[in-house]
């Protein structure tokens, strides 16, 4: 395992080139932005949602000869932004018919799903220890049938948006219907 530490620019500069690789860089998005959220600030976690989306944005969805186009990765890229995105947090109760207990999960919404960052009992991160944040896998999320609340997040500002910019941080529907929005 190598561990590097990189400010956000280096961070960002170094996404933005896998992201611009072939088929084979993109698991960019779930092994190395999402699992980097634990050591992210609020800040920092507003700083690469929207230079992901200003900059990055463009090449996984894109018109050509008038027609709508998709590069390879562009569901992984959407499921980052959406994890990244602070305004888009809910609270959600939920009874595990795996652990058959009820638990509370910081979550964000992505394709119709509520996905866990977070698993909380009794207060309590899941899983936190010296050596893990207890941030939950990229591809987990709450079967609707065991959802008993939902409590969403009051939206924060988000100080990185430019102006004229701002209905990109208010558009949470783009990360439930992006496949026929911008397909």
């Amino acid at each position: 395992m190598i561990n590097l530490s990189l400010d956000r620019h280096d961070f960002l500069f170094a996404v933005e080139g896998f992201a611009r690789g072939s088929h084979l860089r993109q698991h960019v998005w779930g092994e190395i932005v999402y699992r980097s959220i634990p050591q992210m600030s609020d800040d920092d976690m507003d700083y690469f949602w929207f230079y992901m989306r200003r900059d990055i944005f463009k090449q996984y969805f894109y018109e050509l000869n008038g027609k709508k186009n998709t590069h390879v990765g562009y569901e992984d890229f959407m499921h980052a932004l959406a994890a990244l995105h602070r305004g888009n947090r809910y609270m959600v109760t939920f009874y595990s018919e795996i652990e058959h207990k009820q638990l509370q999960a910081l979550c964000y919404r992505f394709n119709g799903e509520y996905h866990p960052l977070y698993l909380y009992i009794d207060g309590k991160v899941v899983g936190k220890t010296k050596k893990s944040s207890g941030l939950q896998s990229f591809h987990a999320f709450v079967p609707k049938a065991w959802i008993k609340a939902v409590a969403k997040h009051k939206a924060p500002e988000n100080r990185h948006v430019e102006l004229g910019r701002e209905e990109w941080w208010n558009d949470l529907e783009i990360y439930d219907n992006f496949k026929t929005e911008l397909l």
